[in-house]
């Protein structure tokens, strides 16, 4: 699980750090873009001129390359030709190849370049970088939904932790604590049952007592001496005593009873 939270925070910053560096470029791009409109709106004809300046370039280029292989081509029959004469018949055969393959080796294929090369070394345009930062931003949000999706999980009902245990080997969540209020301050049970809850026991009964106390009290039933000494030690209370019947009969069960007093009501 914690795996699974760094992953997720590692992503999360190489998003980030992959936004820092797409937003100088889109604004490089829109720079650009607004630079080559004015340009366009002060010297209208200047794309057509640039255009058939390009144009004349390249066919200039095409005439040269046509007159530099046909060069090549006139040299190379010439000593072929001279070769043949000095070669004898049965040479001249030997050295006779298809059209087809004397034109591959004479002249090798031009490999067209890779469209990918041609988008590194253009770069990408406006709607481009768009589309590339939104799939960051995608990216990011689906690795951190899927990362507290994981993290959920691990923290619901998948595993249940460890129970917790004190001192003596008690085991807090299968303690069964009732609380009884012995004063007449209403409410004072269930708040003595949230610390209850609070200190991972598990809560019982919580109703009023029939017999008032000064003093509060923490009261086990046979075999729960551990328990409740591990009760009175987090709730604070300092008299325990093996339960009486009526507080076993209205702790209905209870391991621990706690008798909530006077001193438990002015805190």
């Amino acid at each position: 699980m914690d795996l699974a939270q760094q992953v997720g925070a590692y992503v999360g910053a190489a998003s980030f750090f992959g936004l820092a560096i797409f937003v100088p470029l889109f604004v490089s791009q829109a720079r650009d873009i607004r630079r080559l409109r004015a340009w366009s709106d002060r010297e209208p004809a200047a794309a057509e001129e640039a255009e058939r300046a390009a144009v004349a370039s390249a066919r200039v280029a095409q005439q040269a390359a046509i007159a530099r292989a046909t060069g090549e081509a006139e040299a190379t029959r010439a000593e072929v030709k001279a070769a043949a004469a000095m070669a004898t018949p049965a040479e001249r055969v030997a050295a006779d190849r298809p059209a087809t393959t004397r034109i591959t080796a004479e002249r090798p294929e031009i490999a067209a370049e890779p469209a990918w090369r041609r988008w590194l070394s253009g770069g990408p345009d406006a709607r481009q970088l768009v589309w590339i930062v939104a799939g960051v931003f995608a990216l990011g949000l689906a690795v951190a939904l899927v990362s507290l999706q994981l993290t959920g999980e691990g923290d619901g009902t998948g595993s249940s932790p460890p129970p917790t245990v004190e001192q003596g080997g008690v085991v807090k969540a299968d303690v069964e604590v009732a609380v009884l209020n012995a004063t007449a301050v209403p409410g004072l049970a269930a708040k003595v049952g949230d610390d209850v809850e609070t200190n991972g026991y598990a809560l019982g009964a919580v109703t009023n007592s029939d017999v008032p106390a000064e003093d509060s009290q923490v009261l086990f039933e046979r075999g729960s001496e551990d328990a409740a000494n591990a009760v009175a030690s987090d709730l604070g209370v300092q008299s325990v005593e093996p339960i009486d019947s009526d507080s076993s009969a209205l702790a209905d069960g209870a391991d621990v009873v706690v008798i909530a007093g006077e001193d438990r009501a002015q805190l």
